[in-house]
C-alpha cells in the first residue's frame, strides 16, 4: 500500500520553509520505498529546483523525521 507524509521544514540560506511530502509502500510488519516525492513552496512543486547536495541533506532530515513519526505513531497506538 502507498502512503505519503507530509512535514514543514527550512532549506537554503534564506532557510525558506517548504514542505515535503515523503511517499513510503508499508504491510503489516514495515515500511519500504521510503522517499521524497514532492518539494511545495508557495502553491508549487520545486523539487527540481534543488542542487544534488541539498536533495541529500533534505531527505536525510526526512528520513530521520519519518522515524521519529512512526515511532511516536506507534507509541499512541498502544493500548495495554
Amino acid at each position: 500500500m502507498e502512503s505519503t507524509w507530509e512535514f514543514d521544514t527550512t532549506t537554503g540560506a534564506g532557510s525558506v520553509i517548504v514542505t515535503i511530502v515523503y511517499e513510503y509502500e508499508s504491510d503489516e510488519d514495515s515500511t519500504y520505498n521510503e522517499s521524497i516525492k514532492e518539494v511545495w513552496f508557495e502553491g508549487r512543486n520545486v523539487i527540481g529546483l534543488f542542487s544534488d547536495e541539498q536533495f541529500k541533506e533534505m531527505e536525510c532530515e526526512a528520513a530521520m523525521r519519518f522515524q521519529h513519526h512512526k515511532l511516536n505513531y506507534k507509541q499512541e497506538d498502544y493500548q495495554p
